[in-house]
């Protein structure tokens, strides 16, 4: 979801961002060039404390991306080596996943991601952003972080649904026929 433009685009026409539209569009290309590693921030028109803030961001979205590679090997390597019982490994991680969203769902978006998220994941307080002289605020209001969330969290719900239909339907049939699983 970071690099994907088509995202962007949609959320600049639909936020009414106050930037003029190629002014945007530069600035996001070029933020997701450098969250990207492709290139440094090549513009002036975020200051020092916005461009220290997303070298925290860059830093971040690393970390995660390290993350998600570690766990999708060893989802290989488990669906590898015991591809005959992933049934109720999919049931139950695709449950907690839609479980974890539900709860989500209830809290205070705002509240949370004001105050929880950011002190959690930064050490610093230079998210903490003035509508008035810092760009990066006006281009990417509270609003585009809780359509991003939204969408991670629709897409991650499917992704669950998938998972747990899968694991109900090797539940009931054993689609590695390759593989024969023999009955006790």
């Amino acid at each position: 979801m970071v690099y994907n433009t088509g995202f962007y685009d949609k959320e600049i026409d639909r936020l009414n961002i106050t930037i003029s539209r190629e002014l945007a569009e530069t600035n996001i290309n070029n933020l997701i060039s450098y969250f990207k590693d492709e290139k440094e921030l090549t513009t002036n028109f975020f200051n020092e404390k916005e461009k220290l803030h997303l070298k925290d961001v860059k830093g971040l979205i690393n970390k995660t991306l390290a993350l998600f590679y570690i766990i999708l090997i060893l989802l290989i390597i488990l669906i590898a080596s015991n591809y005959k019982n992933l049934k109720k490994p999919f049931i139950l991680s695709g449950s907690i996943t839609i479980l974890i969203i539900l709860l989500f769902y209830l809290i205070n978006f705002e509240n949370f991601f004001n105050n929880t998220f950011h002190k959690v994941l930064f050490n610093n307080d230079l998210y903490l952003l003035d509508p008035a002289k810092d760009n990066l605020i006006n281009l990417f209001p509270y609003e585009f972080f809780q359509d991003f969330a939204y969408k991670l969290f629709i897409n991650s719900f499917i992704t669950s649904l998938i998972l747990i239909t899968i694991g109900f339907i090797l539940k009931r049939k054993n689609l590695f026929n390759i593989f024969p699983v023999k009955s006790k």
